[in-house]
């Protein structure tokens, strides 16, 4: 809701670039925090859930870069992935007896194939590898974040 809320009122921020240098730093922020929390998880539901937090990072920070558009298309695909690996895990712990210790989860491969390929396919996208959704929604961001005229805006506001 948060970045939909900056998204809307996108005009406000277009004005003031020290509330971009604010979202562009609670986003890295968030992004660090939530990625190293999320490693050293071993329930498998808080994996999920921190990894979706430092990715809402990336789309705070895509918002203090001026990407509108390229940050609504990046958080279209990422919620389409998440919500497909929530429903992924949901079934996994169901699997397992209502068990969500990764620790205990070994051998999937063996007893499913099937949710390791779908485990794959998902984890290409969310990795974001060349010819994946992810990898395209990444690109059309992070092409609009090193583009010359907002670094050139943040520099002439210094």
């Amino acid at each position: 809701m948060g970045i939909y809320l900056i998204i809307r009122f996108n005009l406000i921020f277009e004005f003031s670039l020290y509330s971009n240098y604010f979202l562009i730093t609670i986003g890295s922020l968030t992004i660090c925090i939530g990625s190293v929390i999320a490693i050293f998880q071993t329930d498998i539901k808080k994996l999920v859930a921190y990894s979706t937090i430092s990715q809402m990072g990336y789309l705070v920070a895509g918002c203090g870069f001026f990407a509108y558009e390229e940050t609504v298309i990046y958080l279209l695909m990422h919620a389409l992935n998440k919500a497909f690996l929530f429903i992924i895990v949901g079934y996994t712990v169901h699997f397992f007896n209502s068990n969500t210790d990764l620790r205990q989860m070994g051998g999937m491969f063996i007893y499913s194939f099937d949710l390791s390929i779908y485990y794959f396919i998902l984890g290409i996208n969310l990795i974001g590898l060349p010819f994946s959704s992810g990898f395209y929604s990444k690109e059309f961001l992070l092409f609009q974040i090193f583009d010359v005229s907002v670094f050139s805006t943040i520099i002439k506001s210094l």
